[in-house]
């Protein structure tokens, strides 16, 4: 009597069946995660990014023995010789410190807390206090490469950060 299929045969069928049941899963898997890293990825740099602004914000420079702002409004920013930077260069900060990353987070998502105008308020005296808190915050929006994962959580995916630090000019 001659075998046609042999068990060995039968169990290399069975071995490629439930191997093409579960590649699409561990492809979905892997794929997943690697997006979940890139969310966490973003998120750091993001975080980062928006301390350094925040303390680039309330950095004291020496600008001689008379600093001076310029009162917002007329002037459109603090000038070169005030001592709290303007929201513009607060927000190309930020940008500058995520050039490397390669990400883009237009001017404006980026806020800052209080607004040049007030910061050059509290600098020129009107306030009995120089010490106040100065917050910056940004937000993004990830879009996750893999579908199932997007749908999960939510696609696209809104990373919101902020660092407050204190003025002490």
């Amino acid at each position: 009597m001659i075998k046609t299929h042999s068990p060995l045969r039968r169990k290399r069928a069975q071995a490629l069946a439930e191997m093409a049941v579960m590649v699409p899963f561990l492809v979905i898997g892997m794929m997943g995660m690697l997006d979940l890293g890139r969310a966490f990825y973003y998120q750091i740099s993001i975080t980062n990014a928006v301390r350094e602004g925040a303390r680039y914000a309330v950095q004291p420079y020496y600008l001689g023995l008379n600093p001076s702002c310029a009162t917002i409004p007329p002037a459109p920013n603090p000038g070169s010789n005030c001592v709290s930077p303007g929201d513009d260069a607060i927000t190309t900060h930020v940008q500058n410190e995520l050039a490397g990353s390669n990400i883009a987070i237009p001017a404006s998502d980026i806020h800052v807390t209080p607004d040049q105008g007030t910061r050059v308020t509290y600098f020129n005296g009107a306030t009995p206090t120089s010490q106040y808190p100065i917050t910056v915050s940004a937000s993004f929006k990830f879009n996750f490469i893999t579908p199932i994962i997007g749908s999960l959580i939510g696609n696209p995916l809104t990373i919101n950060t902020s660092a407050v630090f204190r003025a002490e000019y």
